[in-house]
């Protein structure tokens, strides 16, 4: 029988729930728009359909329920059925929650089902469970890093605090890291700023591998060494295969920085690929950081009671520095003689062995960096020459990080400069320092030497400060000139003419320089 179209009809078509009205055998008398365009059906097209047999209750476990529920609510056998079913297209997901009511029985029908669109519910529910288990997920992966944090951290510090040296610091880590049981292999490498590549220093193993990796190459460890950043690789190419001594799996390069000193790179390898993740890498971080902290107090320590410089050998062949285009380009030797800074600008001094001072003059004033040029004196074969610059190439940019040029030896090849440094300085910083203004700069040399408790650096600062420009220029020009051999090389009237003041003026900066030059020395030694 087809219900009349009463006030309660119209007021369900209005809403969003899908609702039907089921009599007593579960045929449909009447549904909503809602339901119908849900169905894709006209009004009226449902009616006398029906309910129970629409429903494939073999095949779908809830509309089974469903079938259930309903009949139970029909029977009395409940006052309220629910049911929550998932109804999923190709197109999205969805979920609907079943609502099962008796009517009263006044009503035409028996009971009503609404269909209720639980979908947004639904997903922020299982968002929140997702949520819930990578919570725990993650609370159980921070229980066992810290776990190995706590342990090896502990352990290769207990190690390294035994050690008396940077070599047993290096050996007692990859040692110790070849114990755990996902790690294979481990080795550290140090870098050689002789030729910029990374070579062992320590190894786990013993390996017949001559290893030396560039710091430009593609290498995790030599990215590690740029970066300054943890790497890790699942191929990383023939020489690691060497060093474990089998085709590597993975590998993870840490490097070794405290402050501003890269110590070297710690590099471990593994049987599973996916074993350096990003709790791997950072108990490896823990880890690397622990032997940077030992290494750099070991080495503070050792600087602290030594009396030592580092000495390099620096070599160049840009004739962008005018005393190398200069011995190129007139085919001699010079050596150099020392610096004195005048206000803005400095007068670098050279033993230039020419037999046409007035050659080297018209040289010199053709270069871009000399703005003016002394021939000062002659002795046999070898003249001494001040050239003033805006600033001295090489030696001021030494200067910047602490360096002292003492000497450089320029011919028609090339320049090579020997420099010290404190030895708390990092040498790789100083040669960095001058490559980015002179990029062809080679290291030939590092080594370490023994000073006096006044080092020749700290005796010349004292010197100094005590004299005048004018007075160290007198002295370093009489000293290289020859004015103070006998017979004289050069007279003090030609030595003041080469600083363009009287011979009077020159004497008496010589004497005043002379004093403070034996004062220093009788008061020091």
């Amino acid at each position: 029988m087809k219900p009349p179209q009463t006030l309660a009809h119209s007021t369900l078509d209005t809403l969003p729930i899908n609702i039907a009205v089921l009599d007593e055998s579960g045929t449909i008398l009447f549904t909503n728009r809602a339901w119908r365009e849900f169905a894709g059906v006209d009004r009226g097209e449902m009616q006398g359909v029906n309910y129970f047999e629409t429903s494939d209750v073999e095949a779908d476990e809830y509309a089974g329920r469903a079938v259930e529920g309903i009949k139970a609510v029909i029977d009395g056998e409940r006052d309220l059925f629910t049911l929550e079913y998932p109804c999923h297209s190709p197109e999205e997901k969805q979920w609907f929650l079943m609502r099962v009511a008796p009517l009263p029985e006044e009503e035409a029908g028996s009971v009503v089902v609404a269909h209720i669109d639980i979908t947004q519910r639904k997903l922020a529910e299982l968002a929140a469970e997702r949520r819930s288990e990578q919570l725990q997920a993650e609370r159980s992966n921070l229980r066992h890093l810290v776990d190995r944090l706590d342990g090896l951290v502990t352990a290769v510090m207990a190690d390294v605090l035994t050690a008396d040296s940077r070599a047993a610091i290096q050996q007692l880590v990859v040692d110790r890291l070849a114990t755990v049981d996902s790690y294979r292999f481990a080795w550290i490498a140090t870098f050689d700023l002789r030729d910029e590549t990374l070579r062992p220093a320590a190894l786990s193993a013993e390996r017949d591998v001559d290893a030396a990796i560039a710091l430009d190459d593609d290498d995790p460890v030599a990215l590690a060494a740029r970066t300054e950043d943890i790497q890790a690789a699942t191929d990383a190419g023939p020489i690691h295969d060497e060093m474990c001594g089998t085709p590597v799996d993975a590998v993870a390069a840490v490097p070794l920085v405290a402050g501003e000193s890269l110590y070297g790179v710690l590099t471990v390898y593994a049987d599973d690929p996916d074993v350096f993740d990003e709790r791997e890498r950072a108990v490896l971080g823990a880890v690397g950081q622990a032997i940077s902290a030992a290494i750099n107090a070991r080495e503070t320590s050792r600087l602290l009671t030594a009396d030592n410089l580092t000495e390099l050998e620096l070599q160049t062949r840009d004739t962008d520095v005018f005393f190398v285009a200069l011995a190129r380009e007139l085919g001699c030797r010079m050596t150099y003689g020392g610096s004195v800074a005048d206000g803005e600008e400095t007068a670098m001094f050279f033993l230039v062995e020419t037999d046409d001072p007035s050659a080297v003059c018209a040289a010199a004033a053709d270069h871009q960096q000399v703005s003016a040029v002394t021939h000062v004196s002659t002795a046999e074969d070898c003249s001494l020459f001040e050239f003033t610059v805006e600033t001295a190439p090489l030696v001021s940019l030494l200067a910047d990080r602490g360096a002292e040029t003492r000497d450089i030896v320029v011919t028609p090849d090339n320049a090579t400069a020997t420099v010290t440094l404190p030895a708390a300085t990092e040498t790789r910083a100083v040669v960095e320092h001058v490559r980015r203004r002179y990029p062809d700069v080679e290291l030939l040399s590092v080594r370490e030497r023994d000073e006096p408790p006044m080092t020749r650096q700290a005796f010349l600062a004292t010197l100094e400060d005590r004299l005048t420009n004018r007075q160290l220029t007198a002295l370093r020009k009489g000293y290289l000139g020859g004015f103070f051999d006998w017979p004289r090389d050069v007279s003090g009237e030609e030595l003041a003419e080469s600083m363009d003041i009287c011979p009077s003026t020159f004497h008496q900066h010589l004497r005043a320089g002379e004093r403070k030059l034996l004062e220093a020395v009788f008061e020091t030694w």
